[in-house]
């Protein structure tokens, strides 16, 4: 039928003589030479959506296309959303993501073919928060239209009609909850509580005593622990709910706000119009955890009503105040049993007098596992996390695995100033009565002391212009018989009053992609911060403790610590500290061994000492550099008091690179962007390292790679 058909193999212009015969006796028949082009078909991009997922759970997602010359290969213009990845030879974006909203990019395809044909489109994916797994159990619903424990059964969310009892409709109160003694009454392991109220806007429950006309009179009904109103603090402290009732792995007990499930912006900066949970008469806590398992509190956040500071001086709290004594949330107490398997997602505790969160103990056995993800701990007169049993040195140790993603702990040993705006920059809102441990204080910004044979898990997290250390797990390597690790990535510490990160190690730890600015003098400048109120300002005795060193570590027999393609600004005595475990004190000699590979490192004058520079690494452990399995090569340095390479450790740095890391914003160290600019000597002088495919931006990795948390 003179049809030419099939798939063609190859591209071109082919030339061919077709003849035709007809059926007559004899045949007639006639040629002519035709020209059938073969051209390769347009690149195009198919998938214009991508399939939408959740916060924390893995993820998959194809990009394909068609036409053109495979194979293809893949690129993304702009971020994925963090932890999300391409397969450049496949489309493939897979990975666990731990943002939610929606993220737009440009992802562009190339085909083989010579010339090489691209296609570009902008294509979006969207997360959603992840939701708490659902309990079995009763649901007990908690809003403010809602009636007493006599009005409503509290099991169906519905307002007070206004008459009547045992109706179905909410409770006004989670203190409807209790009996007489201060006891959950129906409140089972697995069941929720379920705060009812609009979305649209937060609202706040007094959680104690009334007292100055704050709050709620609770003495005829919870008399056993609650005084008359205005008893004073030392009676009130104890008008507390109990912990929560332990759930099961399958059947979780809950405690969520009024926005669970939307509860924190995409850009992790703050909470969404979260329950409002407000201690007021000396609460001794707000929310306690102390020996529960499997719970679960989302959407929740904890404050006071009045800024005021558990410290001596000015600003103390007195009688007539309402503020939270101990801490906003209790893991526990000296050296009781904390929770076990407790997970915090979009939890705040802003402005408390005491410390935001306080205690260790966590967990009992290896497989347990504590997760916080999106909390926000601001502004709390004391610590802001505080991981110190009290008093417990070793005998309460924490096990299993923590998890900590998305944390937010600022401007600790200062509070609060209330009511404090979430949804603006902290540097925009202001804080007062600054105290730091030399003046009777504490001011860390996250600690964690005791632990045993556990693994902490830290990423995308801010330790900023608390009064003490940024981040502090130093001595969870105290106890020589037990192993911990410490893991911490895309983390960033900025204006603490004493040093950035301190990392210990029983097995091995490792810090990757981190951002370390060490400017403590800014806590000592009122100017820098110009809309906090007089008497902010951190004492001199506070400001830059431990000479200001930068980095800590501590070491025992057979530490393995590994620090890769961080960025290290500031000043101080020493940047790097490396010192071994009092009860190790020849860890070098007995195979400690520390790798140093692809950070940046850039000095400044300190203006509070003579101008001085840092020193780049202090060996107090001896050469621990020295050791098989240890080594230090592809680092950047600049205005370093003891030169590039340091003169000590030639023997062991051969690979180095010296000058201005030519970061985007470095001439003012209290106003440092440090993405590297595109003229940078750490551009592609680093070395690839596997695991670290990405930087501290989400970026992917350059092979090679930059050195410092940033690719360009």
């Amino acid at each position: 039928n003179g049809v030419i058909a099939g798939t063609p193999t190859t591209t071109g212009n082919f030339s061919l003589t077709v003849t035709v015969t007809d059926s007559q006796s004899p045949a007639k028949t006639a040629s002519a030479t035709i020209s059938l082009v073969v051209a390769v078909p347009p690149l195009t991009i198919t998938s214009s959506t991508l399939p939408a997922g959740t916060e924390g759970t893995t993820y998959s997602g194809t990009l394909q296309a068609s036409g053109g010359t495979p194979a293809y290969t893949w690129s993304i213009s702009g971020s994925l959303p963090s932890g999300l990845t391409l397969a450049a030879t496949t489309g493939v974006i897979s990975g666990t993501p731990s943002v939610t909203g929606t993220t737009s990019f440009t992802a562009t395809v190339s085909d083989n073919g010579s010339p090489v044909q691209t296609k570009s489109l902008t294509v979006s994916i969207t997360l959603s928060a992840a939701q708490p797994p659902p309990g079995p159990g009763t649901t007990w619903y908690i809003r403010a239209d809602g009636g007493t424990n006599t009005q409503c059964t509290g099991k169906t969310n519905a307002a007070y009609p206004g008459s009547g009892t045992g109706q179905a409709c909410a409770f006004n109160h989670p203190y409807q909850m209790l009996n007489y003694s201060g006891n959950w009454t129906s409140f089972a392991g697995g069941d929720t509580i379920q705060f009812a109220d609009s979305a649209s806007a937060s609202h706040t429950y007094y959680m104690g005593e009334q007292n100055s006309g704050v709050g709620t009179d609770w003495h005829a009904q919870l008399g056993g622990i609650c005084p008359a109103p205005n008893a004073g603090n030392s009676q009130g402290s104890q008008c507390i709910l109990p912990a929560p009732p332990s759930g099961s792995s399958g059947q979780h007990t809950r405690i969520l706000g009024q926005n669970a499930g939307n509860c924190h912006d995409s850009g992790h900066t703050h909470l969404v119009n979260p329950t409002i949970l407000s201690g007021i008469d000396a609460a001794f806590v707000v929310l306690d955890t102390r020996g529960t398992d499997y719970v679960d509190i989302s959407c929740i956040e904890i404050t006071q009503p009045d800024t005021c500071t558990t410290v001596a001086g000015a600003g103390q709290c007195t009688d007539s105040k309402n503020y939270v004594r101990y801490g906003g949330l209790l893991l526990n107490y000296q050296t009781q049993q904390g929770p076990s398997n407790l997970t915090l997602q979009d939890v705040a505790i802003v402005g408390t007098a005491g410390s935001g969160i306080l205690g260790s103990h966590l967990n009992k056995s290896s497989s347990d596992v504590f997760s916080a993800t999106d909390v926000y701990v601001i502004g709390n007169g004391q610590a802001g996390w505080n991981g110190d049993g009290g008093g417990c040195n070793t005998s309460c140790e924490t096990v299993g695995t923590m998890n900590i993603s998305y944390a937010t702990i600022d401007w600790n040993g200062c509070v609060a100033v209330l009511p404090y705006d979430m949804t603006k920059p902290d540097t925009q809102n202001k804080f007062n009565y600054c105290y730091g441990q030399e003046s009777g204080g504490y001011g860390d910004g996250f600690v964690q002391i005791a632990a045993g044979n556990m693994t902490m898990n830290v990423d995308h997290s801010h330790f900023r212009w608390n009064t003490q250390d940024g981040f502090d797990s130093l001595h969870l390597s105290d106890d020589v018989k037990t192993s911990p690790a410490i893991h911490i990535s895309t983390s960033w510490s900025e204006g603490n009053g004493g040093q950035t990160f301190k990392l210990g190690a029983g097995a091995a730890s490792t810090a990757i992609n981190n951002v370390s600015i060490s400017n403590c003098r800014i806590l000592s400048n009122a100017s820098a911060f110009p809309l906090n109120p007089s008497g902010w300002a951190l004492d001199s005795g506070d400001t830059c403790r431990a000479a200001g060193d930068q980095w800590a570590f501590q070491l025992n027999n057979g530490t393995a610590i590994t620090l890769e393609n961080n960025t290290s600004v500031g000043y101080g005595n020493t940047m790097y500290d490396i010192e071994c475990a009092a009860q190790a004190p020849n860890c070098a000699a007995n195979g400690a061994t520390f790798i140093f590979r692809n950070n940046i490192s850039k000095g400044y004058a300190d203006p509070g000492n003579s101008n001085t520079l840092a020193s780049g690494i202090y060996l107090g452990t001896g050469n621990v550099f020295a050791n098989s399995g240890s080594a230090i090569d592809h680092n950047l340095w600049n205005t370093i008091a003891t030169g590039c390479p340091e003169s000590y450790l030639s023997a062991q740095e051969k690979i180095y690179t010296c000058g201005d890391p030519d970061l985007v914003g470095e001439s003012n160290i209290n106003a440092i962007n440090p993405n590297i600019s595109s003229s940078s000597p750490a551009i592609n002088s680093g070395i690839a390292i596997s695991g670290v495919t990405t930087d501290f931006n989400g970026k992917t990795r350059a092979n090679p790679p930059a050195i410092g948390a940033m690719e360009p």
